[in-house]
């Protein structure tokens, strides 16, 4: 959320911006910035196991980070990624586990695509589609309702070999939130 300020001074009307971010699980849209995490890690030697941790996240996402060109995010501010996800790594791990879930879920459905579409189209509520993909395909809950959520032109478009990088990919993010997570207090 995004609160607008105005204030006048010396007789010019200024507008400030404050940035609350409410839902921290959106912060893993933006790139980290190296450049960033530097300045984060030069600020905080009064708090050494801030330091500590931000260390890690360079060490960890280090590759991640070459990769992204050096944006400024106004919803950042002036810190990296890393330093908005410290405090709160039980969510972040438990968002990174979504995903993967969500992602296998997916990869599932592609190779019995036959029976997912019969499932939607001949349930009568979504719950149960849920309920029946849960029984048949064998998903957990998370799973079945990232499908039942898909249009249709999703889940007919995903492609196996594409589908298994993905995942490794996420299980590549999740096992480095995991490790960061217990760097944080």
């Amino acid at each position: 959320m995004i609160q607008h300020k105005f204030k006048i001074k010396d007789g010019v009307l200024l507008e400030t911006k404050e940035v609350i971010i409410k839902d921290r699980t959106k912060l893993f849209k933006y790139n980290p910035n190296l450049k960033m995490l530097a300045e984060d890690i030069r600020r905080s030697r009064n708090d050494e196991h801030l330091k500590n941790y931000l260390l890690k996240a360079q060490e960890l996402f280090a590759e991640d980070i070459e990769k992204t060109k050096a944006v400024k995010s106004p919803a950042l501010g002036n810190h990296s990624i890393f330093y908005y996800m410290y405090g709160h790594m039980n969510d972040w791990v438990n968002y990174a586990e979504k995903e993967l879930i969500q992602e296998k879920a997916m990869l599932t459905q592609a190779y019995r695509l036959e029976e997912t579409i019969q499932i939607l189209k001949l349930s009568r509520s979504y719950k149960e589609a849920v309920e029946k993909l849960m029984e048949t395909l064998g998903l957990d809950e998370i799973g079945a309702r990232y499908v039942a959520d898909q249009r249709l032109s999703v889940i007919t478009g995903i492609i196996p070999d594409v589908q298994k990088e993905c995942i490794e990919e996420h299980e590549k993010r999740l096992s480095n939130v995991k490790e960061l997570a217990t760097y944080d207090r």
